[in-house]
């Protein structure tokens, strides 16, 4: 009887011993995103002394606890846990040797809610190549060092490029080595200092100084691949070389987060992973912050000239360039012969532009005549108020622009416009004339607007409307795909039954890797209250720099017109040319493909073919030729535009390029001062079968 119970006795003790309590608490269980959390260990066993622990996600203040575990002095241990960089649940798991004994932790990550606006990067330096992709764009266009960096941009830098750019608000510091390329996926900071700035290096090195510490909650992450480090204060470089990523900390911490678990490497160290290792190595720094900086730098001296000067001793130095400098050319200069609707004039302007960061403002002296021998009159040309002769009249305003973060306004010569995948509006513009564009912008979603006035004169104020076309549009990014919608308004009062009155553009796409797959819908109600609609469906691939193609299925309802607002709608309308509701409903094909060579060539044609008989098919073409300066000649561009309807389906005409379903306009300019310059074109009139040569002297963006 004493025996048994000696022996279950004795099984109790030796089964508590063994199985000893093993207690994990921590102060809270919910946990910011990047910030710390003390969790205390403790145990009444007193053979349990060394303890591994593994995470789903997140780290400890001392990165070897992942690798080697740690000690239990007296039966505790006091870690500090890392929570990692994106929020989501951790457990995490504490075991012994054998795993007879374990404990999880439930941790919950959350991220503090921040509606930060959008901030941007300016240039500070730029030396050699470098090539930038603004946001929703799809081209590579040469950077100019006045270029602003905004949130959803592309940065590419070639062999000789390289950056140094600044958050003009913040002491944040990026610099971009040469063969890097980065996508800076949110720019966001507040007055209070709270940031949330995140970018993917996908190729190349950056070195960032951050040089405050950060408030809670606040983010500065660089990823590439299955690497993301965040800081809260520091200098570092991040490099991802075919895969390979190298962070080296030249001050404070790096939190360095691979395949969800979290590493601290601290100044005087840096990191090295491969995807084919096991596990990141963290080494002892190779090299100083000022000698890794010379490597990533360029020499001026091997950098080539972009632009050629004859004094290169005025060049100015990287630090006099700021967001406040006034900048200043001559702009919005013309001296020529003019068309604008039905009417032609000879216009002599003269508006100098200035430009202050956000700011730009031209004010200018206007004078007009509608033939070379007839009265001189001053201000812009307009067909509603009476000509003037006095010559205050002559001060107006040609350009104003504003550009913050959070709106944006526009005033001057109009660009060109391209809603969604170009079915209905595509590359359209109001020549000879000045516009009005704002934009209101609340994160990831912006509301836009298209006003046609322009201001005839300043003294006395008078204002005309340039078009008869106005539209708004909603562009929102909604994590899973983009959105677009557009409303364009006719307010065109003598507009035929047949004319448009309104349209509702949509459009959704999605990027993947190289690719962009996009749908648009187009509806639009005539004057005389029916509907067509038509819409597009189609993969563009994107091979940066150099070349893009797309090729899509359309499908165009009884009546709708495709590509109507183009570079030619303002002629056509002005001389009674509008849709036609005659056609017949069709499906189609599209293809388009754009060839950029910066600085020197771009290249867009696009091809619509209509699988009815009663549909014309249609050609258009863009080119832009730019022609370094050789010796003493000045830059050259030389341009064209090319639009034909019934595209080798018009079995009457003897030219298949030049016949009477074409409309050409074709241009040579030639540099006088900065931007502007003489510009010779040439322009095939359809209706009458003849070309049209002009000659004029003024501004020219390309």
């Amino acid at each position: 009887m004493y025996k048994k119970w000696g022996i279950v006795l004795f099984l109790i003790f030796t089964a508590s011993i063994y199985f000893g309590n093993l207690m994990v608490s921590s102060e809270s269980t919910t946990v910011l995103a990047g910030q710390s959390l003390p969790i205390e260990v403790t145990t009444d066993q007193a053979t349990l002394n060394h303890l591994y622990v593994d995470v789903t996600s997140g780290g400890f203040d001392d990165p070897l606890i992942l690798f080697d575990g740690f000690n239990l002095i007296d039966g505790k241990a006091n870690l500090i846990f890392l929570a990692p960089l994106i929020p989501g649940e951790s457990d995490i798991r504490f075991y012994n040797e054998d795993k007879s004994v374990e404990k999880t932790l439930k941790i919950n990550v959350v991220e503090k809610k921040m509606e930060l606006p959008e901030t941007k990067l300016v240039i500070l330096e730029k030396r050699g190549n470098v090539l930038y992709k603004s946001p929703d764009s799809d081209i590579w266009d040469s950077l100019s060092e006045d270029t602003i960096i905004m949130e959803n941009s592309e940065l590419l830098t070639l062999k000789d490029g390289f950056l140094y750019l600044k958050e003009p608000n913040l002491n944040i510091e990026i610099k971009v080595s040469h063969d890097t390329q980065l996508y800076i996926k949110k720019l966001r900071a507040s007055e209070n200092g709270d940031i949330d700035i995140e970018y993917e290096l996908k190729k190349g090195a950056t070195v960032n100084k951050i040089k405050e510490i950060l408030a809670p909650g606040s983010k500065y992450l660089v990823g590439s691949g299955s690497v993301v480090a965040g800081v809260r204060g520091t200098e570092f470089g991040f490099e991802n070389n075919n895969g390979n990523t190298q962070i080296r900390t030249f001050e404070g911490t790096v939190y360095t987060m691979v395949n969800n678990q979290l590493f601290p490497v601290t100044a005087g160290n840096m990191f090295n992973y491969n995807p084919t290792q096991p596990k990141p190595q963290i080494n002892v720094l190779d090299k100083p912050l000022d000698e890794y900086e010379n490597e990533i730098t360029p020499n001026k001296e091997e950098t080539p000239q972009e632009t050629p000067k004859e004094e290169p001793k005025e060049e100015k130095k990287p630090e006099e360039t700021t967001t406040t400098e006034a900048k200043s050319n001559v702009g919005n200069i013309s001296f020529g012969k003019q068309t604008k609707g039905k009417d032609s004039y000879l216009v002599y302007s003269f508006a100098p532009n200035f430009e202050f960061g956000p700011f730009g403002i031209g004010i200018g002296f206007n004078a007009y005549q509608k033939d070379i021998d007839s009265p001189l009159y001053y201000g812009l040309p307009t067909d509603k108020a009476s000509p003037s002769t006095d010559i205050l009249s002559a001060i107006s305003i040609n350009y104003l622009k504003l550009d913050f973060s959070s709106f944006y306004v526009r005033y001057g010569i109009s660009p060109t416009y391209v809603k969604g995948l170009g079915l209905f509006m595509n590359n359209y513009y109001v020549p000879y004339s000045r516009v009005l564009d704002t934009e209101l912008r609340f994160g990831k979603l912006k509301f836009g607007a298209h006003l046609p006035y322009e201001v005839t004169s300043f003294v006395p104020f008078n204002y005309q409307q340039s078009s008869n076309i106005f539209f708004g549009y909603l562009d929102a990014n909604l994590g899973l795909f983009n959105t677009e919608i557009t409303g364009v308004f006719n307010l065109n009062e003598k507009k035929p039954a047949s004319e448009f009155d309104k349209a509702i553009l949509t459009t959704i796409y999605k990027d993947i890797l190289f690719f962009r797959l996009g749908v648009e819908g187009d509806f639009v109600f005539t004057n005389d209250g029916s509907m067509t609609y038509g819409a597009l469906l189609g993969p563009t691939m994107n091979f940066p720099p150099f070349f893009q193609f797309m090729f899509g299925v359309n499908y165009l309802s009884d009546g709708f017109n495709n590509e109507y607002l183009n570079s030619y709608y303002e002629y056509n309308a002005a001389n009674g040319f509008y849709m036609d509701l005659s056609k017949k409903s069709s499906f189609g094909l599209i293809g388009k493909a754009i060839l950029s060579v910066d600085p020197y060539l771009h290249i867009l044609l696009n091809y619509n073919k209509l699988f009815s008989e009663e549909r014309d098919s249609l050609l258009t073409g863009q080119m832009t030729v730019n022609i370094p300066s050789i010796g003493g000649m000045p830059q050259l561009t030389a341009g064209f535009s090319y639009m034909q309807y019934k595209f080798l389906e018009d079995a009457t005409v003897e030219n298949i390029f030049l016949n009477d379903n074409t409309n050409l306009q074709g241009f040579i300019y030639y540099p006088v001062l900065e931007n502007s310059g003489v510009i010779y074109s040439i322009n095939y009139n359809m209706k009458e079968q003849k070309f049209e040569y002009t000659l004029n002297f003024e501004t020219k963006e390309f």
